[in-house]
């Protein structure tokens, strides 16, 4: 419905309450008896309310749908009427915006196997992931949500491989997840795709600094500030290690180049900072005292684990596979 059609239907809303209040008015100077007056004036105020209730939930209806119908693009009409896959989606859209994900996701399902092209599927997938995000902040739900989103990822990833977007974002989920070797993958394919995508660079040099390679880590991070010279999560980053190397001056600079572009939270890393120097000046302390939000320990079994696991979006076990091989030989 669009802004004439709910414009009209405004002016039709007050238009029947001006017509129950003219009608109350002649019908009270029709009356004999203060009953016959308290009678009708009771009965204006309960038509009155009943006709505003429904008119708000007409108007509440009508709103969710041109909701989903905008979701659905500019001529997300015309698709409506021409194509089945489109009609399905709409009702999913509908479904998700009236918080009823079973429904939500059984229609979303449905439209993602009724088309075989590839912008439609993705489509699809997009508002499967915002549903699954949803029901991670939702106590209540019965939906396995991290297992779908992770399905979610990998599919957009595979229907879409030269989109930096879709490889950075199951990049996340697999540097999330603690697999590094297949997050570092994914990364390196958003940047082949697009050379300037600051937050896979970044995630990159996240990674080596995990494993220990703060030495590569610093490079890429100084390379991104090429590109992007006011990112307050870079400065944070080589700040922090900077701190792990105990260069004062180099961790000063960089955490007041952090603070300088606007990082939020100042108390956080000074915090995180000041608990790398006490580790650093602690007696027999060992990797387990590191700040671990920011620092993560990979142990070799986890690593190993990591190494065999199957990946289906890239061919990452012949590799590990391979790297095994060459340390025995060694």
């Amino acid at each position: 419905m669009n802004r004439n059609n709910i414009g009209f239907f405004t002016f039709l809303k007050f238009l029947f309450i001006g017509l129950g209040l003219a009608s109350g008015v002649w019908l009270f100077s029709m009356c004999r008896t203060e009953l016959e007056a308290l009678i009708l004036i009771l009965v204006i105020i309960v038509f009155v309310t009943v006709l505003a209730t429904v008119s708000e939930k007409l108007n509440e209806h009508f709103s969710l749908r041109r909701a989903a119908m905008k979701a659905l693009g500019m001529h997300g009409g015309i698709a409506i009427r021409k194509d089945a896959t489109a009609r399905v989606v709409y009702k999913g859209i509908i479904k998700l915006m009236q918080d009823d994900y079973h429904a939500a996701e059984e229609y979303l399902m449905k439209a993602y196997h009724l088309s075989d092209v590839r912008n439609n599927q993705l489509f699809c997938i997009e508002w499967l992931v915002r549903l699954y995000e949803a029901l991670e902040s939702t106590p209540s739900a019965t939906i396995d949500s991290p297992g779908k989103l992770m399905w979610c990822f990998r599919r957009a990833a595979e229907l879409a491989p030269d989109s930096p977007e879709a490889q950075s974002r199951l990049g996340h989920a697999y540097y999330v997840e603690g697999k590094l070797d297949k997050a570092l993958y994914c990364f390196e394919q958003a940047v082949k795709y697009d050379p300037n995508h600051g937050y896979s660079h970044y995630s990159i040099a996240k990674i080596y600094a995990c494993r220990g390679d703060d030495e590569k880590a610093v490079e890429i991070l100084e390379k991104l500030i090429e590109m992007q010279q006011n990112h307050p999560l870079v400065y944070c980053e080589l700040a922090t290690i900077y701190a792990m190397h105990r260069s004062n001056e180099k961790c000063r600079e960089y955490y007041e180049k952090a603070i300088m572009c606007g990082y939020e939270n100042a108390d956080k890393l000074a915090r995180r900072i000041t608990a790398i120097y006490d580790f650093n000046n602690a007696k027999d302390a060992d990797g387990n005292d590191l700040p671990q939000e920011y620092y993560r320990h990979i142990h070799k079994e986890e690593e190993k684990k990591d190494c065999s696991t199957t990946c289906e979006h890239c061919d990452l076990n012949k590799k590990c596979a391979k790297e095994e091989n060459n340390a025995g030989n060694e």
